[in-house]
């Protein structure tokens, strides 16, 4: 019997792609057992993430952040320099101010599992301080249009 090079060729590739079809299935299989395991890891790292609530901050206008510090003992911080502080402070409130680069730390004292009540001049500064707040774990609210809204709403404070 007589061996065409024709039939040799066809041999050949047949059992390459015998092994590359082996190959592959191998590779998926592994593959997909690693990614298995990856979701079960994502899934309960998503699930421990939805149990623990992101910081949040909720920005109010004047008479909701007037409602919500006169209802109950809050943590009130004003954010501006201390110059602007002395000039003139809603009633209660704690300066700390948000361009010191001691802000942080500054605020550690505070408890975080209650709420951060914070104002500027007028809105801008707070929102800065807000944000660098809830990255290190506070919920903050934020009165929006800061003191200057608070007085156009007719509002006292402490000079």
């Amino acid at each position: 019997m007589v061996i065409s090079p024709l039939l040799i060729k066809k041999s050949i590739k047949m059992k390459n792609l015998t092994w590359i079809i082996v190959l592959l299935f191998t590779i998926s299989t592994l593959a997909s057992c690693n990614d298995s395991s990856k979701k079960t890891i994502d899934q309960t790292n998503k699930d421990s993430k939805i149990e623990q609530k992101s910081p949040t901050i909720k920005r109010v206008d004047a008479k909701a952040f007037k409602a919500e510090i006169d209802s109950k003992k809050v943590q009130l911080v004003d954010v501006r320099t201390p110059g602007e502080f002395a000039k003139g402070h809603i009633k209660d409130a704690t300066n700390v101010n948000v361009l010191d680069n001691s802000f942080i730390t500054k605020m550690a004292k505070f408890d975080k599992s209650q709420p951060i009540y914070v104002y500027c001049r007028s809105g801008g500064r707070s929102m800065r301080a807000a944000a660098k707040l809830t990255s290190v774990g506070f919920n903050v609210v934020n009165l929006d249009g800061g003191i200057i809204g608070w007085s156009r709403n007719g509002y006292k404070f402490l000079k």
